[in-house]
């Protein structure tokens, strides 16, 4: 009686677009793409399919043949051609433009830059990929448009071809040529498979043939174990392991050993099209009406009603000494499986009860059943012996057994516990060594020391010694089903509905696992360790395997479910059982599961991971307005650049790994965002809001259900601009902008200060004007009166003193000489006063006055000139005027007595700020002696230094002359000129 194995089928209902399957390849994403006889093509990715047909731009709907090429284009060979999906769209190419029946294509193969197809009338096709030409090859034969059923191209790119008459080709020298008639061995060739080494596995209707290249002449070289059979095609692993397609099924060659495989073994029995290897090994068969099947792992294998079971729950496994199999169940008696047939005993072969609980086998090879409501029932293989509480047992209903190394039968009820050592009972309830007396299972983890678990705590039994009693509340708090301990002192508890607890009953160190850590229930049924100190956790979900280090530290959980193998999808309590040679059969309501641990090969291949997809606030969005390019696949983004207020995204991402697709997990971060990766997840998308402008990388990961993690993440980068008021130039302007308010603030501080002031000075400047006008006023008119009085005065003593002396005529003379000198000197000052005489060309006409009345009556022409004054109004600070008059009264009386002058000139020059007054005379010079020593001179020079002006006195010895020249600044703004009015 043959085993089911772990095949799982997808039609249909699950979302294939047809069930009729012709072939099936895998893209450079691992996703598989299915070609079938009518619906089209569907992508599948292990977890949902993708349909597409000709309403998506496919040729025809028709595809016999599907292939990928290096650049990850797919290829279908279609009723109308060839049809090419680059991630896009479909580009269809044609084979005849004048007879549209002629473009039927059935077999497809990549070359060096083209694609062999098999030409609809015969012979062979090359489609360039460059200029899209099509060149046709006509055979080598005697038969024309001899059909084309297979074309391989092998790792040395050598193109092979099978024709329907002539058999094997292979292109030489752009021709093909016939290597392998199908006469030289009496039949005829259907497939090719190209194994890593260059040998080449043809199938035939005369079984699976080796051929090497190098070895042309060797061609009946049939491999032993199929030989005679009809192999459409294999896959060949190496030359004692492969999948072949026969004419009656799949079959399996393993370790040089024919399995045929249908529908006793899981698969079924309708045509199988197709056989598929991908690169995680996983094994494909595309049927003729029923979809695809998928052999994932024999880790699981599983017999039910189908093979010989009664179909009711299985309660209870128990093996014998002659390699029998007995299988309790719940109101099925027991079915026995011998290796090749199962045979059922019933109340009718002897049973006193056909509702078994539990099944050991003791060291005479005895096996014992416990019953619900009858007691045991001992089973030597001929006959039965029954034991109840009449015989000693404490009740009738059992729930657990154990045989100890001594042989002893320990019984555990809802009523107590009983041992039996063969010949008589002793019990024991909360009265006598247990804690409770409802018993939950048994262990002797050391020989003679027997752990019995019940529901309020555990008890130790030892062979003359009193029960050694443990409990601690906080672990019998809550209801337990099993309890199992490790030599490391841990006690693992399997709770109803609290997971396990793994409790040290030396530190008093709890560790909680849950389906938060990785179990796929919390209902905890069955607890056993498997040959490598692995715990294998049974539930009302599946079977969890916690693997162990040697300190029985948790390193990983694994699931077994439906798609791992084990599809009872529920233990049941206490039934299992474990062989020597580690092998664990677990009851289920659907039969028994073998537990193979050395079929289970741990995945090594990772996942292929990729960015499958980008949204923008959750929707769809065209990125082509945001980025340089899109890709053909899944139609990312190159060089995404989003605004700033575009920055909410979600990535979504897939990690492809079709032996569990369900168990693969993720972890990402966003660079520039995060550091850290995230914890492990399903989830295949993540989602980011409100980002900040910046560059960005999401990178992610995946794991396989073995945790085989990628060593390289996929990545996908994109840029949040910044908002302008972000950039670094809009920063710089603020800060120019700002340190300009500044200075403009400063500014407008100092000069409204400034006018503050200058106000005041201006109030206190019209003040002091008014006061010099007052002044000058005043005193000319108070020293003016006064003077004319003493001059009248003196005039009137003279006209009265007619006899005066001569002595008294001098003195008045001298009176009126001093008053005149008086008046003249203080016109000078009063003048000085008036505010009038700040004005620099009012200071040049009263100078050039006082000349012209100084040469007026002396043999000296006078000239007098003025440069740069028209119309301006120029004041030099008050108190300049005065030093300034006295500085060329000084020069022109010097001149005037001194130089023997006959001209004498007098200039003023006003350049902007600066002004130049200069006397020249045509005179004798002076020395320079007299110039460095003379008091004149000396007072020139001081009262210039007094008003800030440089005096320069040239003069020439012989005739020449002598020049002063007065060099000041108006600091006083110009204004426009005031006349003055006399």
């Amino acid at each position: 009686m043959a085993q089911s194995y772990n095949f799982i089928k997808y039609d249909i209902s699950d979302g294939l677009v047809h069930d009729k399957v012709l072939d099936i390849t895998e893209d450079h994403f691992g996703n598989l793409w299915i070609a079938t006889l009518q619906g089209g093509l569907s992508r599948f990715n292990g977890l949902e399919f993708e349909n597409f047909t000709i309403r998506d731009g496919l040729g025809s709907n028709f595809v016999r043949d599907i292939m990928v090429d290096k650049h990850g284009n797919v290829w279908a060979a279609t009723a109308s051609g060839l049809s090419m999906y680059n991630g896009q769209v479909f580009e269809n190419y044609t084979i005849d433009t004048a007879e549209e029946n002629n473009n039927s294509i059935s077999v497809i193969a990549e070359g060096d830059n083209c694609i062999w197809f098999a030409m609809p009338k015969g012979g062979v096709g090359r489609f360039d990929l460059s200029t899209k030409n099509i060149t046709s090859y006509e055979l080598d034969g005697k038969m024309k448009n001899d059909k084309v059923i297979c074309i391989k191209v092998d790792e040395k790119g050598a193109v092979w071809v099978i024709s329907v008459v002539n058999g094997l080709f292979k292109l030489e020298n752009n021709a093909f040529v016939n290597v392998i008639q199908n006469a030289d061995f009496k039949g005829y060739l259907l497939s090719i498979y190209t194994d890593a080494s260059g040998i080449l596995w043809l199938g035939s209707n005369k079984g699976l043939l080796r051929y090497d290249p190098d070895k042309p002449n060797v061609i009946n070289d049939f491999f032993d174990p199929l030989k005679g059979l009809f192999i459409k095609s294999a896959a060949v692993k190496d030359s004692s392991n492969f999948w072949a397609l026969s004419a009656f099924g799949l079959v399996r060659v393993e370790n040089g050993v024919f399995k045929p495989l249908s529908k006793t073994e899981g698969l079924t029995e309708t045509k199988i099209n197709t056989v598929y290897c991908d690169r995680e090994g996983t094994v494909w068969a595309g049927t003729d009406g029923e979809g695809i099947y998928k052999l994932v792992n024999e880790t699981f294998i599983h017999f039910g009603a189908g093979h010989g079971l009664n179909g009711k729950p299985v309660t209870a496994i128990a093996r014998d000494f002659n390699n029998r199999y007995y299988i309790g169940t719940h109101g099925g008696g027991v079915d026995v499986y011998d290796g090749n047939k199962f045979s059922n005993l019933g109340m009718a072969e002897g049973l006193s009860n056909t509702y078994i609980s539990c099944a050991i086998t003791d060291k005479q090879g005895n096996v014992w059943f416990g019953t619900r409501g009858s007691g045991l029932i001992k089973y030597d293989g001929e006959t039965f012996a029954f034991y109840d509480k009449d015989d000693g047992l404490i009740f009738n209903t059992v729930r657990c057994m154990y045989n100890d190394s001594q042989n002893n039968l320990w019984v555990g009820t809802p009523n107590g516990l009983s041992k039996y050592d063969g010949r008589s009972f002793e019990n024991y309830t909360i009265d006598n060594g247990l804690h409770d007396n409802t018993i939950w299972n048994f262990q002797e983890l050391y020989p003679g020391k027997v752990m019995v678990v019940t529901r309020e705590g555990i008890s130790y039994f030892v062979e003359g010694r009193e029960p050694e009693l443990f409990r601690e509340d906080n672990i019998f708090d809550k209801r337990i089903n099993m309890v199992v301990e490790d030599e490391k002192g841990n006690y693992w508890i399997g709770y109803s509905g609290h997971g396990v607890l793994k409790y040290n009953k030396y530190s008093g160190l709890a560790t909680k696992i849950t389906t938060e850590k990785g179990l796929t229930s919390d209902l905890i049924y069955n607890l056993i360790f498997d040959e490598d100190g692995n715990l294998l956790v049974g539930s009302e979900r599946g079977i969890d395997k916690i693997y162990l280090d040697e300190d029985k530290q948790i390193l990983r959980i694994k699931s077994f479910t439906e798609i791992e193998g084990f599809k009872g999808l529920q233990t049941i309590p206490n039934a299992f059982y474990k062989e020597y040679d580690g092998n664990i059969w677990f009851g289920s309501s659907e039969g028994i599961f073998k537990y193979q641990p050395g079929k289970e090969t741990k995945n090594t291949t990772e996942p292929i991971t990729y960015i499958s997809g980008l949204k923008l606030f959750y929707n769809e969005v065209d990125w082509s307005s945001y980025s340089d390019s899109l890709s053909s696949w899944f139609t990312l983004p190159h060089n995404l650049k989003l605004p700033y207020n575009k920055n909410s995204l979600v990535v979504e991402y897939f990690g492809s790994s079709h032996i569990n697709p369900q168990e693969v997990k993720y972890q990402f971060r966003l660079k520039g965002f995060e550091t850290d990766w995230s914890p492990p997840t399903k989830k295949s998308e993540a989602v980011y809001t409100n980002l900040p402008p910046g560059d960005y990388t999401f990178e992610v990961k995946a794991s396989n259900s073995d945790g085989v993690w990628n060593e390289q993440a996929a990545q996908f980068s994109f840029l949040i601009v910044p908002p302008f008021w972000q950039e670094a130039w809009f920063f710089a302007v603020m800060v120019l902008i700002f340190l300009i308010a500044i200075k403009l603030f400063n500014d407008y501080r100092i000069k409204a200060n400034l006018n503050k002031v200058l106000t005041i000075e201006r109030i206190r400047a019209e003040e002091l004007v008014k006061v010099r006008k007052r002044m000058a006023r005043d005193f000319h008119d108070n020293m003016g009166n006064q003077l004319a009085s003493i001059t009248v005065f003196a005039n009137l003593i003279n006209m009265k003193l007619k006899d005066k002396s001569s002595e008294v005529d001098e003195l008045l003379q001298n009176i009126e000489k001093h008053t005149k000198s008086l008046f003249n000197g203080t016109k000078d000052f009063i003048w000085s006063i008036d505010p009038e005489s700040d004005d620099i060309e009012e200071i040049f006409t009263y100078i050039k006055d006082f000349g012209e009345e100084l040469y007026g009556n002396v043999p000296i022409d006078f000239y007098s000139e003025v440069i740069g004054i028209q119309g301006k109004h120029t004041s030099v600070p008050s108190g300049y005027s005065r030093h300034i008059v006295l500085i060329f009264k000084e020069a022109m009386t010097n001149a005037l007595k001194h130089s023997k002058a006959t001209e004498v000139y007098f200039g003023l020059n006003l350049k902007g700020r600066e002004f130049v007054i200069e006397l020249n005379d045509n005179g004798e010079g002076i020395s320079s002696e007299k110039l460095r020593k003379g008091n004149g001179f000396k007072n020139m020079r001081s009262r210039a230094s007094q008003i800030n002006c440089n005096i320069q006195v040239e003069s020439n010895p012989k005739p020449g002359g002598t020049r002063v020249t007065l060099y000041g600044v108006i600091e006083s703004d110009q204004t426009s000129r005031k006349m003055k009015i006399f």
